[in-house]
């Protein structure tokens, strides 16, 4: 081999090298690699958490890393979605939020730390979950119609309980509907709200349906109606609140999975495909449906247009109620 050969060997060999671990390097990492885990801002036990940890246990299995749950309660389920965003967008934090929270925030919340258009990459939807309307056992009505005159004659303040913006919304349209006016109480947990309702202490408030119907079949807490349009499949007798006196009236909250803007596409289409594989399965609607949910998972396409249109449904409603940033 002549030198000029060796040399010119020399130089491809390198090049060779250099070719290969710029490859290496822009070559996506595998994933999962490591622990995955889920924020949801329900607390620990709620009924929003009780379905958030099930599919974590059921994905873990699909993914071979460990899934786990983190509660992150507080400023209108607002603190989970912050941390979130403001997590490296690797794949491996992942948000389960309501649409209202997520969403709405915007329309009562000055100075967010976020943008969801921008700063949330959708995954997929995971389950529709409805409101139950509870008053306290104590109160003086027997169905919707009673407590909505009720509260028009009643002398003293009406107040109402809002742990999360979803009660908010589904708060300010109940107003609307039924021409009356309270005055908002702010709790942390739904929990909070459920026993300040069942002790007397606020005249009513939305809470999640799972906890609204097994505390109205224990005697804790009245429930005069549910807010999705059609009658819950797990509590039949409870009728909607368009059937006990507020035609028209529909508000449902879907959960759905997010991750930080800029994540990697193959960890997005993987954590969707295991999403929907769990929640296709007859365990799950089972489960789903035994807590007052419907289950209902979907891609991350249809889930940026549930955005757009739940974002839609806002403008309506902060319109209609005067609700403003504070």
């Amino acid at each position: 081999m002549t030198r000029r050969n060796r040399i010119a060997l020399i130089a491809t060999a390198a090049l060779m090298s250099v070719c290969i671990a710029r490859a290496q390097a822009q070559a996506p990492e595998q994933w999962p690699t490591r622990t995955i885990h889920f924020v949801n801002p329900s607390a620990a036990g709620g009924g929003a958490d009780i379905l958030i940890r099930w599919l974590a246990a059921r994905v873990q299995p699909l993914a071979g890393v460990p899934v786990v749950v983190e509660n992150k309660t507080g400023a209108n389920a607002n603190l989970a979605t912050e941390v979130v965003v403001g997590s490296k967008p690797d794949g491996y934090t992942v948000l389960f939020n309501s649409s209202s929270a997520v969403i709405a925030n915007p329309f009562v919340m000055k100075d967010l730390n976020y943008d969801p258009d921008k700063d949330l990459a959708p995954v997929a939807s995971v389950f529709n979950m409805g409101l139950a309307f509870a008053v306290p056992p104590q109160t003086p009505a027997n169905n919707l119609q009673e407590f909505v005159e009720y509260l028009r004659k009643k002398k003293t303040p009406i107040l109402y309980g809002v742990p999360v913006v979803s009660v908010l919304g589904a708060s300010a349209l109940f107003q609307e509907m039924s021409k009356t006016t309270g005055t908002q109480v702010n709790y942390k947990t739904m929990a909070d709200a459920l026993k300040d309702i069942s002790g007397g202490d606020i005249d009513f408030g939305f809470i999640d349906a799972t906890l609204g119907v097994a505390n109205a079949k224990s005697g804790r807490i009245k429930v005069f109606g549910v807010s999705p349009p059609s009658r819950l499949p797990s509590a039949p007798n409870v009728p909607t609140l368009a059937e006990a006196g507020l035609p028209g009236y529909s508000y449902v909250n879907f959960w759905a999975a997010w991750m930080p803007a800029g994540s990697p596409p193959q960890a997005i289409a993987k954590l969707q495909q295991w999403l929907n594989e769990v929640c296709n399965t007859q365990e799950a609607k089972d489960f789903f449906l035994a807590q007052s949910v419907e289950v209902a998972p979907s891609s991350a396409a249809k889930l940026r247009d549930m955005m757009k249109e739940h974002h839609q449904l806002w403008v309506g409603l902060a319109k209609a109620a005067n609700i403003t940033p504070h």
